[in-house]
């Protein structure tokens, strides 16, 4: 036991050191979640078809119907506006509070009989109001079916009563923060991790790893302590900009599931680079993959908007991409107004943990 600590020891303290004096490995993964931040947030609009909503139609009516029809048909000059997903009030509350839907629109039972009366119908809207721009954009297309609808006869004017999933909407450069904020957490873990086992080959001090006796336990365990601790000063410095400049504001209470979460991610992505760093030993080749990948996912996987505001070849892979989860949780917890239901994932994420840690001791087995 008391070798295998000294041994661990001595492994974190050497690659902390050498961390910290390799610019190149020091600042890579660290500018990546801010370049993100700056480029979304200052040089990028924000586009996107197809959004998914929840349509419910309590009115058989004729102008009901021909209203829901009007929702439906709404296109712009690449493709819908809108994806419906589910007619059943039920699933759509709990859908579009999940952050799976950015809005369901309810036509009442009592539509037809107002507009008949000479009143203004209402419709009843409840939207996920995490990123205010989206929201702009998706109540302007509600505005664009309503005057249609209005144009096509001769009736009074809808109303729309709406409700939000939390009292204000989130800033969009917040919420694009708090994405930026989850790729440091990723690429600092992984990267870091990787090329710490990589300069094992290129540096040529593998095989004095290989020889001290019981190696394989505290190089796993150093290798992935000092990848955390490069990962925490990543996210340490991109929470700092996140906060003080991009106005990420996460409320105490929730600090404390998202250090939880956020640790067993890390000890994850840790186990990943862990196994990468092993099996392509060349940290030329090693940055470029996780840093594209995180950058990627950052786009692809709700970083930079939600998961329902994307397209439905994305949204589909997103189903198999676990770095999706990570995202939307996370971000859920940053900037829900209730805390989500967490009960399953600290099963899923200790078991994510796991599995990373065993494939980077897998690799580093093989390698050694």
């Amino acid at each position: 036991m008391k070798t295998f600590i000294e041994q661990t020891w001595g492994i974190i303290v050497k690659d902390v050191r050498q961390w910290a004096r390799d610019r190149q490995a020091l600042i890579g993964p660290m500018l990546i979640p801010l370049v993100l931040m700056l480029i979304c947030t200052v040089l990028f609009g924000y586009g996107g078809d197809e959004w998914n909503i929840g349509l419910v139609v309590e009115s058989q009516g004729v102008q009901a119907q021909r209203f829901a029809q009007t929702i439906e048909n709404l296109s712009g000059n690449i493709s819908p506006y809108f994806r419906i997903i589910t007619r059943d009030p039920t699933e759509a509350k709990r859908l579009v509070e999940e952050g799976r839907l950015q809005m369901v629109i309810t036509i009442p039972a009592d539509f037809d009989q107002r507009l008949n009366a000479g009143e203004p119908p209402l419709i009843r809207t409840q939207l996920f109001n995490i990123n205010t721009d989206m929201m702009k954009n998706v109540r302007l297309r509600l505005e664009r079916a309503i005057q249609d609808f209005q144009v096509s006869q001769d009736s009074a004017p809808v109303v729309v009563e709406q409700f939000t999933t939390r009292p204000e909407d989130v800033w969009r450069r917040a919420f694009i923060a708090g994405g930026a904020l989850i790729v440091a957490l990723l690429v600092g873990a992984s990267l870091n991790t990787a090329i710490m086992m990589a300069r094992e080959w290129e540096r040529n001090t593998s095989k004095e790893l290989r020889l001290a006796p019981h190696a394989l336990a505290a190089i796993v365990t150093g290798k992935i302590m000092a990848g955390l601790i490069a990962a925490a000063t990543n996210v340490g410095v991109t929470l700092l900009v996140a906060v003080t400049l991009f106005g990420l504001n996460i409320p105490m209470d929730r600090w404390l599931p998202l250090l939880g979460i956020g640790f067993a991610v890390a000890v994850a992505a840790a186990g990943l680079g862990l196994g990468f760093g092993a099996w392509l030993r060349d940290y030329r080749t090693l940055q470029p993959l996780l840093l594209v990948t995180a950058a990627g996912s950052f786009f692809a996987a709700g970083g930079y908007g939600s998961v329902a505001t994307l397209p439905p070849a994305v949204r589909t892979f997103d189903i198999f991409w676990p770095p999706a989860y990570v995202f939307e949780m996370m971000q859920s917890i940053m900037h829900m107004a209730v805390l989500p239901d967490l009960s399953n994932v600290f099963i899923a994420l200790p078991l994510a943990a796991g599995l990373g840690v065993a494939f980077g001791a897998w690799m580093v087995r093989r390698a050694m």
